[in-house]
């Protein structure tokens, strides 16, 4: 039955270069390295959310706090900034791991490094905004502890992640 679906979606261009060999070994790839990076950047959020920010506050909470509450129009806690600047800290480490693990090995990208840093650039600030707002959303308007939404954020990017990165990026 899945045979039969997967050979009516490549009669269509779109699926047809998605589905090969090829593509099922860099999807492998990449979940191993998605996992790696996973596990990368969910234990420096929680060591600097849990751990060092808890015993070493970080700075600058009361320009982000006023900057945050005209935005946001609500009040932002010294918990919310710990939390999203460990989400911040964390994603920038997992960036680079994660980009360069996937151009060399993943995808095995033969394209000029800096267009792709650029482009991956481009998609890391847009998820970073998103995963921001989504960790926000879930931790202090729905009440999810921020260890548990921080999974369910990351999951969210992965899914549209790969077809960007196999489609535009890693290409």
């Amino acid at each position: 039955m899945i045979e039969k679906i997967i050979n009516r979606l490549k009669k269509y261009k779109v699926f047809s270069d998605m589905l090969t060999p090829e593509t099922f070994s860099q999807m492998r790839r990449y979940v191993i390295t998605g996992f790696s990076g996973f596990a990368i950047e969910y234990f420096l959020f929680n060591i600097f959310n849990e751990l060092i920010f808890v015993k070493f506050p970080p700075g600058g909470y009361t320009p982000a706090k006023t900057i945050a509450e005209k935005f946001i129009n609500d009040s932002f806690e010294r918990t919310t900034y710990r939390y999203l600047l460990a989400n911040a800290i964390a994603y920038v480490v997992a960036f680079w791991y994660n980009f360069l693990l996937n151009r060399f090995w993943s995808f095995k990208s033969k394209v000029n490094i800096f267009k792709q840093l650029k482009q991956y650039s481009a998609l890391f600030i847009f998820n970073l905004i998103i995963a921001s707002v989504l960790l926000y959303l879930l931790s202090d308007k729905i009440g999810i502890m921020p260890k548990i939404s921080k999974i369910l954020v990351m999951g969210m990017l992965v899914c549209w992640n790969f077809v960007l990165y196999k489609k535009v990026i890693y290409k």
